[in-house]
């Protein structure tokens, strides 16, 4: 007999993958995803008519609302004080503007004088206070911890009116729309228009009222204003006075004194000039030997005219009587005396003009001084009177600003007047459509309301089964287990109907030997057979699970009934020693069996029995142990098999789950073959990925999986594979899940 510890790799002969990949455990195929949603049609027949059930008795519940919509125009400013002057057309409103306008529309003051305007805290609708209170409301008014009547709030009323209101710009344009819901058709059309004329009431009260501030701010102004011009004017004439800068002519006196001492001493200088030029020509003609008698100062001498003309007649008579007499004639003596004395009387003359000369230069030299010494002292006069007159042009330019402004503000205040009683009417908006009553409700709209809830409806049910399908635990094809877990598939078990007393799985392949369940079985069976541990078959096969409740006893009993009833000697050990339950899945009383054949206290022929449906023969896990993982692992279990291995063609073995105790691991080295029981859509994924770990870390052997508590009506709808390994069998009616 082969050694039971054979490293030989063993094959199942049907199809093989690659290695585990604990990471592909959770990768899903799209396509199997569409085709699982597609297989829960009663799930999403369920959720569409669950969701239309919910929407139909809400829209039969929901109170009807109506929504209405009045608009308001905003237009440019006009009648402002501050633009009175301004001849260019008004700007139009910007965005920002615009914005600011819509959060005066919702402001809380406006809201609040609408509600006193139209009385709304009367109106249950609007104020809570008036409602009925609800169940939960009754048992708090029951509690004491709410009053029955609480008093009317304004903020509250004003939050409803708010929830209820809605305004915005229109795209692309200055007109502001105010819409309004309520269950009211009549008050859905009152509320909006009547916030239009409210808004529009308040821009005319605000605009009046910045007309009578800014008059009275103006009145103000003009008043103080009247008494600087008085204070200023008056300070101008007292410093004019002080300082003595009066003006005649267009300037001030010492600045006409200024421009005649400057003229005078300019003619005085050229006086002067003239006089020494003649003085210093007569005395150049008198230091050079010349007669100076050409000099035209003697020649314009009255005197020495009158003499020239003497001594002319005279020298003429001289002349005639030296033809006649002698020179020593008295006569000629006595002309010559006379012409001596004429000429002694030219040169006094002469000597007097010269120093009438020097008197002339003398005098005009001494009135240049005297006018250069007043200049002097009118300059520095002058220089005092400058910073007189700045600080004078100082305060006659705050007194000419006092009265421009005064000016002003006289005209502005005239303006403002006039143009009041026409300006306080004046609006930047105004009501370019108003809110008409609806004689339908806006919600709900019973037609879009219904196909909306369809779609929606459709949508919600395809939603729900997706995330059941996407979030399902379990393998649901033999596909998705060998792609997840890279072990070879063994098929898939159905469910079957145990409702006829206390029948079970193993019984249906006496009861119904063609029907799905035993045709499953005598699958895995093939497997099993073609499996090879080297150059021999496999006889050992362990059978166990990754968690309790998957079906794997029932597998174990069912697979040792197939291959007694196919003309193998076979046994079935129960090594569950923790939670025993061949006995039940054979429908046998329980006895010893291999818990006391491990421990000596019974021999072979004493714990093993014959099934009483098959020729199988069964050995039951008998008296629990204290340690059973302990005995499972010992020589004296590795004797037990290979003693049953000479006797019987094939050992089935039902341990515990793979993940609830190490037994599985344990018996996996003295199995020839696994058999990992997944209960279909059920068993998590990554379970069965742990639970193939630790059966390929106890062994280098490959384990099969086997899908049992296959639900055949909804494993059809998964695809033609699906079809294909079980057709519709009409002749077995209890194949079909429960």
């Amino acid at each position: 007999m082969t050694d039971i510890h054979s490293n030989s790799v063993v094959t199942f002969g049907d199809r093989r993958r690659a290695a585990p990949n604990e990471s592909a455990v959770g990768d899903i195929s799209p396509w199997e995803v569409l085709r699982g949603v597609w297989a829960r049609k009663e799930i999403i027949l369920g959720a569409f008519a669950g969701f239309m059930a919910v929407a139909i008795f809400w829209l039969a519940t929901a109170t009807p609302t109506y929504t209405v919509e009045a608009r308001v125009m905003l237009a440019p400013r006009a009648g402002e004080i501050s633009t009175f002057d301004n001849e260019t057309s008004p700007l139009l409103p910007d965005e920002q503007t615009v914005q600011t306008e819509i959060q005066m529309l919702t402001s809380r003051p406006l809201v609040a004088r609408l509600i006193t305007d139209l009385r709304l805290a009367g109106n249950p609708e609007f104020n809570p206070a008036l409602r009925s209170p609800g169940f939960l409301g009754r048992v708090a008014i029951a509690l004491g911890v709410r009053h029955h009547n609480p008093s009317t709030d304004i903020e509250d009323i004003t939050n409803v009116v708010l929830s209820r209101l809605e305004v915005y710009q229109k795209t692309n344009s200055r007109v502001i729309a105010i819409v309004f819901t309520s269950v009211d058709p009549r008050m859905a059309a009152i509320v909006p228009n009547r916030l239009a004329e409210l808004y529009i009431a308040q821009q005319v009260e605000l605009r009046t009222g910045v007309n009578s501030e800014a008059t009275k701010w103006l009145a103000e102004q003009i008043e103080e204003l009247r008494g600087k011009v008085q204070q200023s004017e008056a300070a101008v004439e007292t410093f004019r006075t002080k300082s003595g800068l009066f003006l005649t002519n267009g300037s001030t006196v010492p600045q006409q004194q200024l421009t005649e001492l400057n003229t005078q001493l300019s003619t005085a200088e050229a006086d002067r000039a003239a006089a020494q030029a003649t003085l210093g020509n007569a005395r150049a003609l008198l230091a050079s030997g010349n007669a100076v008698n050409s000099a035209a100062e003697v020649l314009q001498s009255p005197l020495i005219q009158n003499l020239r003309q003497q001594e002319v007649a005279l020298r003429a008579q001289i002349a005639q009587m030296s033809e006649t007499l002698l020179p020593t004639h008295p006569r000629l003596q006595e002309s010559q005396a006379n012409l001596a004395d004429l000429e002694m009387q030219i040169e006094k003359e002469v000597h007097k003009i010269i120093e009438a000369l020097e008197n002339q230069a003398r005098v005009a030299n001494a009135r240049v001084n005297s006018l250069r010494a007043s200049l002097t002292r009118l300059q520095r006069r002058m220089g005092q009177l400058n910073q007189d007159e700045v600080q004078l042009r100082a305060l006659q330019r705050t007194a000419d600003t006092n009265r421009a402004l005064l000016e002003s503000f006289l005209l502005r205040y005239q303006q403002a007047n006039a143009r009041a009683e026409a300006d306080a009417q004046a609006a930047n908006a105004r009501i370019v459509s108003r809110a008409q009553q609806p004689t339908e409700p806006t919600f709900p709209r019973m037609s879009s309301a219904l196909t909306f809830a369809t779609v929606a409806g459709v949508i919600f049910a395809f939603l729900v089964t997706f995330l059941i399908e996407v979030f399902a635990r379990g393998f649901r094809t033999g596909e998705q287990a060998e792609r997840a877990t890279g072990m070879p598939f063994l098929g898939l078990v159905p469910e079957t109907d145990a409702r006829r007393g206390k029948a079970t799985p193993a019984d249906d392949l006496l009861r119904d030997p063609s029907g799905p369940y035993s045709e499953a079985i005598r699958a895995l069976q093939g497997h099993v057979l073609l499996a090879r541990v080297g150059d021999r078959r496999a006889r050992t096969v362990l059978v166990t699970s990754a968690t309790e409740g998957e079906g794997k006893t029932e597998t174990a009993a069912s697979l040792a009934r197939a291959f007694a009833l196919g003309g193998y000697r076979t046994i079935v050990v129960d090594a569950d020693m923790r939670s025993a339950a061949m006995h039940e899945a054979l429908n046998l009383e329980r006895r010893p069996g291999l818990a006391d054949l491990l421990m000596s206290r019974a021999a072979f022929q004493h714990v093993i029995r014959k099934d009483s449906a098959s020729p199988a023969h069964v050995l039951q896990a008998g008296t629990p142990l204290a340690n059973p993982t302990a005995a499972l692992a010992s020589s004296q279990m590795l004797w037990v098999l290979n003693a049953l291995q000479q006797t019987y063609d094939y050992v089935i073995v039902d341990s515990p789950a793979a993940l609830a105790a190490a037994d599985a691991q344990v018996l996996a080295k003295f199995a020839d073959v696994t058999v990992l029981v997944v209960r279909w859509s059920s068993t998590s994924r990554r379970m069965v990925a742990r639970a193939l770990k630790l059966l390929s870390a106890a062994s280098s052997r490959r384990v099969g999986i086997l899908l049992t508590r296959v639900n055949l009506r909804r494993y059809r709808r998964y695809g033609d594979e699906a079809l294909q390994e079980y057709p519709a069998h009409p002749a077995h009616p209890r194949a079909a899940a429960r």
